[in-house]
């Protein structure tokens, strides 16, 4: 079964959906956030032991290193495939993490599941018909802590070989003081560049545990 979550929304501006008039804009927000919780499984003994076996080399290292071995496999490995028939499915991690393919959302979901199996955090951002996923960095970070996460991105590339440096991270802060760094595939690098979208668009955001919330994350 190639999905095993089906649900029909209205189009909004944030993911992609087939119009259903008998959904409201709110009705359809509360569906999308639970279609895509319900399918992030940190805890499922495959993704768990996908995620260890990814981040084996990089256990002593800072959790980041770790996170660029998650992203890494994921982008190079994932096969592109868009949702059948005009219809929105979201496809658990348990599932996708052994074929490797599905849409955005699915690409998400599984990053954010495999981030969280290694004790991390992350959520689902979903704007303009597109929706990637982002990494928890922590609260009120300095300038210095910074610096150290993208000293420690680049170096994870360099000694895989890979000519792959960063110059600038790019996350989204809450107004609580917490960091989110961009983990989409614009970039072949965790902190590349954001989706293009209207400087207007509103972002729905999407926790694990089911909450959502909505925001201008680019104001």
């Amino acid at each position: 079964m190639k999905k095993n979550i089906l649900l029909l929304f209205i189009i909004l501006g944030f993911c992609t959906f087939k119009l259903f008039s008998q959904f409201t804009k709110s009705q359809a927000e509360e569906l999308t956030a639970l279609g895509i919780s319900s399918a992030i499984e940190p805890d499922n003994p495959a993704v768990k032991n996908k995620a260890q076996d990814l981040t084996s080399a990089y256990r002593d290292s800072a959790f980041i290193q770790n996170a660029c071995a998650v992203f890494d496999n994921i982008y190079r490995n994932w096969n592109y495939q868009p949702d059948p028939g005009g219809m929105e499915y979201f496809e658990k991690a348990g599932v996708s993490v052994y074929t490797y393919s599905g849409d955005c959302d699915d690409y998400a979901i599984l990053m954010v599941s495999m981030i969280k199996s290694l004790g991390g955090n992350g959520r689902v951002v979903c704007v303009s018909g597109h929706a990637y996923p982002e990494m928890y960095l922590g609260s009120n970070l300095s300038a210095g802590e910074l610096r150290s996460l993208q000293e420690n991105i680049n170096l994870y590339y360099e000694h895989r070989g890979s000519k792959t440096r960063i110059k600038t991270l790019n996350y989204h802060t809450g107004s609580n003081g917490s960091y989110w760094l961009n983990m989409d595939y614009q970039d072949r690098y965790p902190g590349g560049s954001f989706f293009e979208y209207s400087g207007n668009s509103e972002h729905l955001i999407i926790y694990p545990d089911g909450s959502y919330e909505l925001a201008y994350l680019n104001k």
